[in-house]
């Protein structure tokens, strides 16, 4: 594809739309937002006023002058709408979850394959600096040998929220779809494919109709990969504990993006920057010495620059849609290992 810019329609203006894409389409000057969907409301004229606001998801896929559709909608919506985009020729950016299911992802990657078409999910976290600081870590042997690695995002959100999508019992609903789809990917990008997993999925507020708690371990030859989020903790627990034979690393505190983004009036230098209160601390298990360890500064930004990097064959796709399927495919395994009462 050799064009100036990639003419963009946005799906939905929710809180995905406004915090996780508009910003990084309309500060990226290889990208055009042209249309953006919302069924009844206005409010991205406010930020994107040159960008015409839709009515329905139709219009997106009529419009000749649109490359890449952006699909962040609610999860069960994936599928068919990421189907309908590149049967009418359309790119795709879908949101993760992937798909509710690995059959439909496997029939949406061999339909963007037959239709020579990019597809990809956005699983922003990659592009996180308390991942990419872990990564530097791993890969630099700085722990030796792991015996232990725990992943822990906890919240307090005890009422049921008011998104039904997101709170029935509907496909790809619920706590290990949402976070759990990052949680897993971070541990296939780092460890691969495990030997073996189990897993506690469980609905623990009152009247919830979808998993709120997960514990899922992943088996890995001489360690455990552990991911842990539930809606009923308040305590500030370690979102990463790592453990190896040399060294053990704690890290407490969240990326900043989503935060930052959602405030609005970006400051695009130091997005993704970490406050030092919040950086990690690697500790030695022969002298007990601490070191911190500064996080990296990383940007959702990379996701989108190698979206049209990869549209204008300068580069490779950092997240193909076949490892989001491999996260499907680990959710599935996960929901199928449950005891039976």
């Amino acid at each position: 594809m050799k064009k100036k810019s990639i003419v963009v329609g946005l799906a939905s203006f929710g809180m995905s739309g406004r915090i996780f894409h508009a910003p990084f389409i309309e500060k990226n000057p290889n990208f055009k937002l042209k249309l953006i969907l919302e069924r009844t409301k206005n409010n991205s004229k406010e930020f994107y006023p040159k960008a015409t606001i839709v009515r329905s998801f139709n219009e997106l896929l009529d419009d000749s002058e649109i490359d890449l559709i952006v699909i962040n909608t609610p999860s069960y919506l994936h599928y068919e709408m990421t189907k309908s985009a590149l049967l009418t020729g359309k790119n795709v950016i879908v949101e993760k979850p992937f798909t509710a299911t690995s059959i439909e992802g496997e029939e949406l990657i061999q339909l963007a394959k037959t239709k020579n078409l990019l597809l990809s999910v956005y699983h922003n976290k990659r592009f996180e600096g308390d991942f990419n600081t872990i990564k530097t870590l791993l890969n630099e042997k700085r722990l030796g040998n792991l015996t232990h690695f725990q992943i822990a995002l906890h919240r307090y959100k005890p009422e049921i929220g008011l998104k039904k999508w997101k709170e029935n019992n509907i496909p790809a609903a619920g706590l290990l779809y949402d976070i759990g789809s990052h949680l897993i990917d971070q541990c296939l990008q780092l460890f691969g494919w495990p030997t073996n997993l189990q897993a506690d999925l469980q609905k623990q507020r009152e009247n919830s109709g979808v998993t709120d708690y997960f514990k899922i371990t992943l088996n890995y030859n001489g360690f455990d990969a552990v991911i842990i989020s539930d809606m009923l903790t308040k305590k500030n627990n370690p979102t990463y504990s790592i453990k190896g034979i040399n060294a053990t690393f704690i890290k407490y505190g969240r990326d900043t993006q989503e935060a930052t983004l959602n405030l609005g009036n970006v400051d695009w230098l130091t997005l993704g920057k970490e406050a030092p209160e919040y950086y990690g601390i690697l500790t030695s298990n022969l002298t007990g010495e601490k070191e911190t360890i500064t996080t990296e500064q990383r940007s959702y930004m990379e996701y989108y620059q190698n979206i049209f990097d990869t549209l204008t064959n300068k580069s490779e796709l950092l997240v193909p849609p076949q490892q989001a399927l491999d996260v499907v495919k680990i959710i599935e395994w996960a929901q199928n290992k449950q005891p039976s009462n």
